[in-house]
């Protein structure tokens, strides 16, 4: 058998999922400040990710730049658009007043 070596999504996906999370609730559960800020510039120079929420986002012309804005835009899409919550959130008030 051959050696797999795990894809750049992967590794993405781990970062985001799994390594940031972790190391933030470390840093601030130490009271680490400089290490909570590394490790959102670790998610801030990630790419962000492709997936059906951030699509739909796209469709309305917001964009993930990284990865810390595509777990912010789903984060608004699960906790706002879907609850609904839009007159709460300063991106559902321009949607709302456009039409």
């Amino acid at each position: 058998t051959k050696p797999k070596n795990p894809g750049k999504q992967l590794v993405d996906s781990l970062i985001i999922n799994a390594i940031v999370p972790v190391l933030f609730l470390y840093a601030y559960m130490q009271g680490d400040i400089p290490l909570q800020d590394r490790a959102i510039d670790l998610l801030q120079s990630t790419p962000a990710e492709k997936n059906t929420i951030l699509q739909s986002w796209q469709n309305i012309n917001v964009k993930a730049m990284n990865a810390g804005d595509s777990q912010a835009l789903i984060h608004l899409k699960n906790n706002y658009c879907e609850q609904p919550r839009c007159l709460e959130c300063s991106i559902g008030h321009q949607l709302i007043g456009r039409r």
